[in-house]
């Protein structure tokens, strides 16, 4: 049995699609990024690093970055 194949409209609406989350106020699509924050240890003689993954929009952008 052969493949599917896909047209050209197919192909075309498929990359135009959104491809994470919709962002609820603005309208934008979230982006995921990881922050990655440095602190000092209790003895203050080494530093240990936070990583989190956050999803960006523009109404967090300033938070986030800032």
């Amino acid at each position: 049995m052969g493949k599917k194949k896909r047209t050209f409209a197919d192909k075309v609406r498929k990359s135009s699609a959104p491809k994470g989350e919709v962002c609820s106020v603005c309208g934008e699509e979230k982006k995921l990024i990881k922050v990655v924050a440095a602190f000092r240890t209790e003895d203050g003689k080494s530093y240990k690093f936070s990583e989190k993954m956050v999803s960006v929009c523009k109404c967090n952008r300033d938070v986030v970055f800032g």
